[in-house]
């Protein structure tokens, strides 16, 4: 539904990382924010957490998708 994908490069401390944040219905009615990161080419490590409203699902995706860009992840 809203997907969002970043990547955080510097070449010279061998640093190649991605971070994606989705948000996604469930089949029982909440909604849950996949977040998967990890080094670029690999399918790195997934998490899902779960939220009973599709507003509480957005908070915390915003929240994560500014944390990275605090980090200096970037479309």
């Amino acid at each position: 539904m809203l997907a969002v994908y970043m990547e955080r490069s510097d070449h010279t401390r061998n640093l190649a990382r991605f971070y994606q944040v989705d948000i996604q219905p469930t089949l029982f009615g909440d909604w849950t924010v996949i977040s998967r990161w990890g080094r670029i080419g690999t399918y790195g490590r997934e998490r899902q957490d779960w939220f009973s409203s599709l507003p509480e699902a957005r908070t915390a995706h915003a929240r994560r998708v500014e944390r990275k860009r605090r980090r200096g992840y970037a479309h």
